[in-house]
């Protein structure tokens, strides 16, 4: 006999984190039942976490878990195989390094089963070492996205804060088929979430943090590489070819010139960290050029948009100020 179909498949890759994948695990363990569907992935760890992981399971014999090993491929690759291996009606993902509230299921699980929503996102809360206090509110508060009345506008507050973490959201499997992460790049969030927005017809947002982000300080945001420059441009360039080609939706267009003039900010933010000062080479000057024609009329400032269009000039005076410093 076939086992149902889970409500929700939670996809859980970790690399090298011994440290953090017992208290990640046990906050999920810890209150999930046969309607969610764990897929545990080990991308190649050479640290304790795989056999830690391994201990966690043993614990919970109850769970539904798939736990997967596999050589070191990558956080966008690994998550691919996550979704191949996912059978759930709901998707999401939780990584080895965060921590669950311990009422994230009984939140979500009622709004899960009204089967609404094409996708839900929620508040979520960094720490550092403690976990923030926790406290449960009577109500659960679940405000719609106003897609009747104000079409994708209604989007543009999360647009403009471009904050695209994939684990602060639940997605309907259909959303997710024929979609993939871009193999290789460490920006994926960026380069797949606001797409998987522009194709939903019903979206909520919960007003409860069941999300802990743990400040890692051997995260992405604090070891950046010369390659996150290009994973950020790869991401400009797929929304730029995007919404070129649905110039005749102005809102819409709006949106992505949001997106565009955030992902703009981190370019410069990661060229500086890598080079000291904001270094663009000619690939570079040419893919922010053609998202400056993009953002043209949009509602991202004038000065962004000189900015992009004229990147040289900010490489120039950002060059000479770290000049004079020496």
């Amino acid at each position: 006999m076939l086992a149902p179909v889970p409500l929700l498949s939670i996809i859980v890759p970790f690399f090298n984190n011994e440290a953090f994948i017992t208290p990640c695990l046990e906050s999920l363990f810890a209150q999930i039942d046969k309607d969610i569907e764990v897929i545990l992935i080990n991308d190649g760890s050479s640290d304790n976490s795989a056999h830690l992981a391994s201990r966690c399971v043993a614990r919970h014999p109850e769970a539904r878990v798939h736990f997967i090993s596999q050589q070191n491929s990558g956080i966008a690759s690994t998550r691919n195989v996550g979704l191949q291996q996912a059978s759930g009606r709901y998707i999401t993902f939780l990584d080895g390094d965060d921590v669950l509230s311990p009422h994230y299921v009984e939140i979500l699980k009622p709004v899960l089963l009204s089967g609404q929503y094409d996708l839900l996102d929620f508040d979520y809360q960094r720490f550092t070492r403690d976990l923030p206090e926790v406290h449960k509110d009577e109500q659960v508060r679940v405000h719609e996205y106003d897609f009747k009345n104000n079409g994708v506008a209604c989007l543009e507050p999360l647009f403009t804060r471009s904050m695209w973490h994939l684990w602060n959201r639940v997605y309907r499997r259909e959303l997710l088929n024929n979609e993939r992460f871009e193999p290789g790049r460490r920006y994926e969030d960026v380069i797949f979430t606001p797409f998987i927005y522009f194709k939903s017809e019903r979206i909520a947002h919960l007003d409860h943090t069941l999300y802990f982000y743990r400040d890692n300080s051997l995260g992405i945001t604090r070891n950046v590489k010369p390659e996150d420059i290009e994973d950020m441009l790869f991401a400009i360039g797929k929304m730029v070819r995007f919404a070129e080609n649905k110039t005749e939706n102005s809102a819409l267009k709006n949106l992505a010139a949001r997106m565009i003039v955030n992902c703009f900010g981190e370019v410069k933010s990661l060229t500086k960290a890598v080079y000291g000062y904001y270094h663009y080479n000619k690939r570079t000057i040419a893919s922010l050029q053609r998202a400056a024609r993009l953002c043209a009329g949009t509602s991202v400032p004038a000065k962004k948009v000189w900015q992009m269009r004229h990147p040289q000039v900010d490489m120039l005076f950002s060059k000479i100020r770290l000049t004079g410093k020496k």
